[in-house]
């Protein structure tokens, strides 16, 4: 699917696909904030959670190394660190700090475009990777597969 895609736009699904998760940062950092949706717990859980994602997705990067890359694809399996445990830390890192970080702020917009738009286009994107993986590391990955969690 992504093979036939020249360079040109290639470079542009790198740049705006990660855009894609600011969008309701951006619009929870601008606009009038309700904290936690006027409970107090819920920014601070909300907060709690935010930091837990952003340390699962420092983490999940770290290991990454090189074969970090945005569009699916891989030169290498990687299954040390984190990626022992778990096959998508960093987008449950990603949804984690998002779902978080707009919990805190109260922001019913960015809750609406998690669900509506992050979850779905990360769940696209597993499915990518995982059929990419699949058939280049074959048998391996379906081992791996199976003896990891997400």
């Amino acid at each position: 699917m992504l093979q036939g895609l020249s360079p040109n736009k290639r470079f542009a699904l790198n740049v705006l696909l990660p855009a894609v998760y600011f969008v309701p940062l951006a619009v929870a950092y601008f606009s009038p904030k309700h904290f936690g949706f006027g409970i107090s717990r819920l920014m601070e859980l909300g907060l709690g959670l935010g930091a837990l994602g952003v340390i699962l997705w420092i983490v999940s990067t770290v290991n990454l190394g090189r074969s970090l890359a945005v569009l699916p694809g891989a030169d290498r399996l990687v299954r040390r660190g984190i990626y022992k445990y778990l096959r998508h830390p960093m987008y449950l890192g990603i949804t984690l700090t998002l779902f978080g970080l707009l919990l805190a702020c109260g922001s019913t917009f960015g809750m609406i475009y998690l669900l509506a738009v992050v979850l779905p286009l990360n769940f696209v994107r597993i499915r990518m990777e995982e059929k990419a993986l699949a058939e280049k590391f074959g048998e391996t990955y379906r081992a791996y597969r199976k003896a990891t969690f997400f």
